[in-house]
């Protein structure tokens, strides 16, 4: 008992010395984005930050963690592996990687350096690959993935290897670093090779997809994809996918997505969800498709390692559409292939006017009614010409719960189709003749998931019905729906935020069934809704819990005040109840940064980090806020 008293004192004493008072909770690795290979955006594991202690105690950004060389700072999910021996002794140990091509490690606790490297010249912000010239630097652009058995990051970083910042000459790079010095394992591994008649390196590719890394019998792979800057370029253009041998520090396969141009995977930054198997599933954007070898649409990937001397493989194994590009728009490829996509068009919408009386040049406008009653109308846009005409599925990444079998794909529609990960459909030319039939072969029908268009069928015998704006405003999703088993529900739940929209929670039953259960009143982009086609991203949300406690359940978000994608706005961090609703059936509100006047600049596609009684919030300062429960 007297050690024990012994210890209590010097604990207490050491805290008196540090910033902050409360006990430190243990921290769990963070390795990937999204928290794991489910890409489920949720910890498990925390204790300190509740409803409760947040309603009582409030939250304090305490520090702003500064990222190195770059204005904007981090695309990449910050990454947290704790336990690591440092120059600085153990340390918990978070991983920040610039779009400057410098990574740092720092102590996840207070943000102090702890190691930083400069991997290369990064490429320089051109409008030949970002229009808006948001980024100052295209560099470290994709999250990586942290192995912790053998404490090592993998990061993917475009660099410019004749140190002029041209991204015609710039390619990207594996680096191998370890997490305690950052030391590199071995030289930069060039990402190259080919598939079919695609040649990685014969165009411009832009790796925003994330990594990921598997462990099959045994057999470590990091698998990331990318996808392109000119998607429509001719035979050069199409996604790829790539796995990354651990063991031997090559890239041992190469996956052209299609044999023309499209079906890139971005899934706005999320990387490609991984089974317990193995098999991958990701979400394409625009692409040709021919249910045969172009491969626009929802993709299972199988990853087959080398032996007795044959090469390992990459290939797809199953996939689902629901309509192609050419239905859309009634546009065919120059090939003759018929082009696969799921959203309406925005970007090449020529706005006259604003205001909830706005108008759009050759648009059509339909009054409709809600599902909540409410009056709503529907603007349908001139479709613009040209290929694609921003007909992107891939704007998220999918919400697979493997333990019901179903794989919750989403895009710019703002439809949620529940796929069975076990058997997508394989849909053909033929099924796409009869929509409903393909339809049917999904888990469950398919849902408005961002926002509710009124009696507008989501699985339309003719697709050009979802040609729509509501109030001329888009409703994308950008953000992978969030899940969490819901133990006072007593079933899993997903969250959602699309752009102009508010936060929903639904319901996913044990056969994939979608049910509404609430919303938020907060909307993103809210400084320019009713301005169509209003702003963009919407928003993007991690939560934590105590395990099943449904007493611990919280939800952090980030959404923006303006359109993130044409400018650098001002952003609003919100913290809900993730179980229990507010008094009049809306999602919960425990924090609004707005109230307490805390201002920062959003980061377009970049989800909070929850992990040991802090929340990370990358920013586009120029750094990481870092937020805890006031003293």
């Amino acid at each position: 008992m007297k050690f024990c008293k012994v210890c209590l004192l010097a604990c207490t004493f050491l805290f008196a010395l540090t910033e902050n008072c409360l006990p430190q909770s243990p921290m769990v690795p963070w390795l990937t984005r999204s928290a794991d290979n489910s890409r489920s955006g949720w910890n498990l594991h925390e204790t300190q930050l509740t409803p409760a202690s947040v309603e009582s105690k409030g939250i304090i950004r305490a520090t702003i963690i500064p990222v190195i060389g770059d204005a904007r700072g981090v695309e990449a999910q910050p990454l947290i592996l704790p336990r690591v021996k440092t120059a600085r002794g153990i340390r918990d140990v978070m991983v920040l990687p610039s779009m400057a091509d410098v990574v740092r490690g720092v102590d996840a606790h207070d943000g102090s350096g702890i190691w930083q490297v400069r991997l290369g010249t990064p490429v320089t912000g051109a409008r030949s690959i970002d229009s808006k010239l948001v980024n100052q630097f295209w560099g470290c652009l994709s999250t990586g993935v942290i192995d912790p058995d053998k404490q090592r990051l993998y990061q993917v970083c475009w660099v410019s290897p004749d140190k002029t910042g041209n991204p015609q000459t710039a390619r990207y790079f594996m680096f191998v670093l370890r997490v305690g010095d950052g030391s590199q394992v071995v030289r930069p591994v060039l990402i190259q090779g080919k598939s079919g008649t695609q040649d990685f390196n014969a165009a411009m590719r832009k790796q925003r997809s994330s990594l990921v890394e598997t462990n099959v019998n045994g057999v470590k792979t990091v698998f990331g994809c990318s996808g392109t800057i000119n998607e429509t370029e001719v035979g050069v253009a199409s996604g790829y996918c790539f796995g990354f041998d651990v063991a031997s520090n090559t890239v041992s396969a190469m996956l052209a997505l299609t044999a023309g141009e499209g079906a890139v995977v971005w899934m706005a930054g999320q990387g490609a969800v991984a089974d317990a198997e193995g098999f991958l599933y990701v979400i394409t954007g625009n692409g040709d498709f021919d249910g045969v070898s172009q491969w626009g649409e929802f993709l299972k990937l199988r990853y087959t390692p080398s032996s007795a001397g044959v090469p390992a493989t990459l290939q797809v194994v199953d996939h689902w559409t629901p309509w192609t590009d050419s239905a859309r728009t009634g546009q065919v490829a120059a090939h003759g292939v018929k082009l696969a996509g799921v959203s309406a068009p925005s970007e090449a919408i020529k706005p006259v006017g604003a205001g909830m009386n706005m108008s759009l040049k050759d648009a059509k406008l339909v009054p409709m009614v809600s599902d909540q009653g409410t009056p709503l109308l529907l603007v349908f846009p001139q479709i613009a010409t040209g290929n694609w005409s921003d007909e992107d599925w891939g704007s998220a990444g999918p919400a697979c719960i493997f333990s019901i079998g179903v794989c919750v794909a989403t895009g710019k529609d703002g439809i949620a189709f529940p796929i069975k990960a076990g058997d997508l459909g394989g849909t053909t030319l033929r099924d796409l003749a009869t929509p409903k039939a393909n339809c049917a072969k999904l888990a469950a029908p398919p849902v408005w998931i961002t926002m509710s268009p009124g009696p507008v069928d989501p699985c339309p015998t003719d697709p050009r019905t979802l040609n729509s704006f509501p109030w001329g405003d888009t409703a994308h999703l950008h953000m992978t729906p969030v899940q969490f088993f819901d133990p006072a529900l007593g079933s899993w739940t997903i969250f959602a935020w699309g752009k102009n929209s508010q936060l929903h929670k639904w319901a996913v039953s044990s056969t994939g069934n979608l049910t509404y259960i609430a919303q938020s009143h907060e909307f993103a982009s809210a400084d320019v809704r009713g301005n169509s086609p209003g702003g963009m991203p919407g928003g993007f949300c991690s939560g934590s819990s105590n395990g099943a406690n449904p007493n611990s359940a919280i939800l952090v978000c980030t959404i923006p005040y303006g359109d993130a994608n044409a400018h650098v706005v001002n952003g609003r961090l919100l913290l809900y109840d993730a179980v229990h609703l507010a008094a009049d059936g809306s999602l919960k509100v425990l924090w609004d940064s707005q109230r307490w006047g805390v201002q920062f600049l959003f980061n377009k596609f970049d989800p909070p980090v929850i992990d040991g009684g802090q929340i990370y919030v990358p920013n586009y300062n120029g750094g990481v806020d870092l937020y805890r429960l006031v003293k």
